[in-house]
């Protein structure tokens, strides 16, 4: 739009540098409105401290998660074997319903983390309300990795699920006529001989 005007190279390119810097500042204040609001509240040591626990909860349950669902394969970034294939179709059930008693569990954990005193204080009020924040930790640990699972899962039986990152396949296809984003693999017929 800048160039209609038929501004100089420098100046449309300080113009884009400004709006960035308007977008990021615009951000960033947002941000911190969120960061004063959080830590006005008593749960706010627990949400700090989860923060920092999360990754690890996480990466750790993601490698028990794809044990009990048979789904060592995917860490081991080959192609599924029939034997899976069969698991997947049972286990997808059980992911699904995972994913959503998860989901219930953190949103109740610390929506009472939150209207209880969750402070540091020694007190019965704030230890229910620390255990609820440590429920609520512990659900959407499960909620993340269970839904990380899911879709590494669905992208390795078929790169084409869920249905969302199929559809924005889809689109990148259709924007770009790259066949590499409908993520076709040719099958290794000899393999699924044996089988």
């Amino acid at each position: 739009m800048l160039d209609a005007f038929h501004l100089p190279a420098n100046a449309v390119c300080y113009a884009r540098v400004i709006e960035v810097l308007a977008i990021f500042g615009l951000i960033g204040w947002l941000m911190l409105i969120f960061w004063e609001w959080l830590s006005s509240l008593q749960v706010f040591p627990f949400v700090v401290g989860s923060a920092v626990l999360f990754p690890f909860l996480v990466f750790r349950d993601f490698i028990c998660l794809l044990r009990r669902f048979h789904l060592q394969g995917v860490r081991q970034k080959r192609n599924p074997i029939p034997p899976e294939r069969f698991y997947w179709r049972f286990e997808q059930r059980r992911i699904l319903r995972s994913i959503a008693s998860a989901g219930a569990i953190a949103l109740v954990g610390w929506c009472n983390a939150g209207t209880l005193p969750a402070g540091l204080h020694w007190d019965a009020i704030s230890t229910l309300g620390a255990l609820n924040a440590v429920a609520g930790l512990l659900g959407v640990t499960r909620f993340t990795s269970a839904f990380l699972v899911f879709v590494r899962a669905s992208q390795w039986f078929d790169a084409m699920r869920p249905s969302i990152i199929g559809l924005c396949r889809l689109l990148m296809y259709k924007l770009s006529a790259n066949y590499e984003y409908l993520g076709r693999r040719q099958p290794e017929t000899e393999r699924e001989k044996v089988y």
